[in-house]
């Protein structure tokens, strides 16, 4: 898995098709498309190291949640999944090198590769037929050294009764488990919410908090910079200060 190293972001181009991999605005979601210039298309490598040898993890970067399959036999959808239990066997994969070229099999612990087939992402046993359509190919992300700027909403679409858990971090990105508070916000715009969380939190200055979506107990934090999904899906959010030790 020298292809993926810990911590940095890349992007999954389908060989046959020469589409990404996406995580969809649903929240839940993945297909695939053919723009990567988005965050939608982004994803975060964790690695999780066992005594048996290393799993890969894709969290992502648009609302840090895990790329899954399954393990029930009978369903083969990918989909997205917090990160509630270490180690996961649903999110779990190991990366295999495929053919002479740089591309990359994705065998899921379940022992399916993740497959395209046109827009639409399966996972099934690789019976030797068609192996370009198993074939990924690894695309580094540059690392930037700043958050991208949030999207202005001019409307406010109105979703009812979205749980917002959010708690604020000490600068070195530590919180107490008994700090977690809550409200209910209606709509999906993320820079609304930045503004509310800003007064319940008595900032004065509204950019300067960062919030990081926590999509499971050990999910890493990863920089909420997406509207909101057109859900009612409880979002658990940490809360950073700009300009401090936390953000590194």
């Amino acid at each position: 898995m020298e292809q993926f190293h810990d911590g940095h972001h890349v992007w999954l181009r389908s060989r046959v098709h020469g589409t990404y991999l996406r995580a969809d605005d649903d929240g839940s979601s993945v297909s695939l498309h053919q723009v990567r210039a988005s965050v939608h298309a982004a994803w975060a490598v964790h690695i999780l190291h066992l005594d048996g040898g290393d799993i890969l993890m894709l969290q992502s970067a648009a609302n840090g949640r895990y790329l899954a399959a399954t393990n029930a036999w009978a369903r083969n959808s990918v989909t997205l999944h917090d990160l509630n239990r270490l180690p996961s066997l649903t999110v779990g994969w190991f990366a295999v090198r495929s053919g002479s070229e740089d591309d990359v099999l994705l065998r899921h612990t379940s022992g399916r590769f993740l497959r395209a087939d046109d827009r639409n992402l399966i996972v099934d046993m690789f019976d030797g037929r068609r192996p370009i359509t198993r074939q990924w190919v690894v695309e580094a992300i540059p690392p930037r050294d700043s958050i991208p700027n949030l999207p202005y909403s001019s409307t406010r679409a109105f979703i009812s009764g979205c749980r917002i858990s959010y708690v604020r971090a000490s600068p070195q990105g530590n919180f107490s488990p008994t700090a977690w508070r809550w409200f209910l916000f209606n709509g999906r715009s993320v820079f609304y919410l930045r503004n509310r969380l800003a007064g319940h939190l008595g900032f004065r200055v509204a950019s300067d908090v960062i919030m990081c979506v926590r999509a499971g107990f050990f999910g890493r934090l990863t920089p909420l910079v997406t509207d909101l999904p057109p859900n009612n899906v409880t979002m658990e959010i940490v809360v950073l200060t700009a300009r401090t030790i936390g953000l590194e």
